[in-house]
């Protein structure tokens, strides 16, 4: 097979990074990892991995898929924003997720989210 020769077009790539279609494979991609995460997620009361639904007095709704066009490029964001009970250290709850993924002197780090994303490789 002969040499190909490749010339990079910056303004061809960007326009793609911004097309619908790129939006939906990136939002395909968080996807994936928000169902391994909820696979995966602790489950004392169900409240990190599914939301305020399962226990009284906690906000958030689990965890959420935002895909959109920033800076310029389709991109994904994966987040989990489930707080506790407002306490006298926590006014407005303390957030599962960071417990849940770097630990505290209550929860041992779990990586759920951070384990969700290195699974996505075999995915694609």
């Amino acid at each position: 097979m002969g040499d190909v020769e490749f010339r990079e077009n910056r303004r061809g790539v960007a326009a793609m990074l911004r097309t619908p279609e790129m939006l939906a494979a990136m939002e395909h991609l968080g996807e994936l990892v928000r169902i391994d995460a909820e696979r995966t997620a602790a489950v004392d009361t169900g409240a990190y991995a599914f939301g305020t639904n399962h226990d009284p007095g906690v906000t958030g709704g689990g965890f959420k898929v935002d895909a959109a066009i920033r800076d310029g490029k389709a991109s994904v964001i994966v987040s989990n924003d489930v707080r506790s009970v407002p306490s006298a250290n926590h006014p407005t709850g303390y957030p599962y997720g960071v417990a849940q993924e770097f630990g505290n002197e209550h929860v041992e780090a779990r990586r759920t989210l951070g384990n969700a994303l290195d699974a996505l490789s075999t995915h694609i």
